[in-house]
């Protein structure tokens, strides 16, 4: 498994910056009967993202990568909500099993590059939100323990970053929590349409009215996102 080590990022907690979201999507076997709800989901995710008057970046992928590769595989590039192109079904393929673990980490380890190169070039780094869904538990990672992720998410808390747990088939807290989710950022749902929707369309707008609170409103709720707005949290 792939060690971790601890690296001195600059505190996104503490001014209002920019926002990069990094949505990290199952695209294993057992989504395959999701697979025009999670685009339509993506898609709209993204445009309720684009009403926002704050400045917001999207980044999607997809795991696994394919049957033979345990990795992630880009749907969507890093680009400007209010720009961004729509997802199409030939950008998100249904294959392989859930090397979760892997796809965390290496969606973090993108984040972490992407934040060193901005600083190494004067800019000020976003503030970071990851959101990831899946319908089943880890059984395919190679580069990553639960204990790696488990690291890499309480430190990169520590520093401000919004990390969203979307789960079904699951106890997603229990999953959760054991790689360091926060429970007020975490909902199971039901492995359904309706509840694939639902989920999607819940952290979108949650994570949109996160976007305009002034800094110390966002410091204060950034672990319990699914309190903006949302009183229902059963999804389906």
């Amino acid at each position: 498994m792939t060690k971790t080590k601890t690296q001195k990022l600059p505190d996104t907690a503490t001014v209002l910056q920019d926002t990069f979201i990094s949505i990290v999507a199952d695209a294993s076997g057992s989504m395959d009967h999701l697979h025009a709800t999670v685009i339509k989901g993506l898609n709209d995710f993204i445009a309720e993202q684009a009403k926002s008057p704050a400045v917001s970046k999207v980044s999607i992928v997809q795991f696994p990568a394919s049957d033979d590769d345990a990795g992630i595989r880009s749907i969507l590039k890093l680009t400007d909500v209010k720009k961004a192109r729509p997802i199409t079904p030939e950008d998100y393929i249904i294959n392989g099993m859930t090397p979760l673990y892997d796809a965390i980490g290496l969606v973090i380890d993108k984040a972490d590059t992407r934040i060193a190169k901005r600083v190494a070039a004067g800019k000020t780094p976003e503030s970071q939100v990851i959101v990831i869904f899946t319908d089943g538990g880890e059984n395919a990672s190679r580069r990553y323990s639960q204990k790696d992720i488990f690291k890499l998410i309480d430190e990169r808390k520590a520093q401000g970053w919004v990390f969203v747990f979307l789960g079904a088939n699951q106890d997603s807290f229990e999953t959760g929590g054991g790689l360091s989710f926060e429970e007020g950022n975490t909902m199971n749902f039901e492995a359904s349409e309706e509840g694939m929707a639902y989920a999607l369309s819940t952290a979108s707008h949650s994570l949109r009215l996160l976007s305009v609170l002034p800094p110390t409103e966002r410091l204060a709720v950034r672990n319990s996102i699914f309190t903006l707005g949302n009183d229902d949290l059963d999804g389906g």
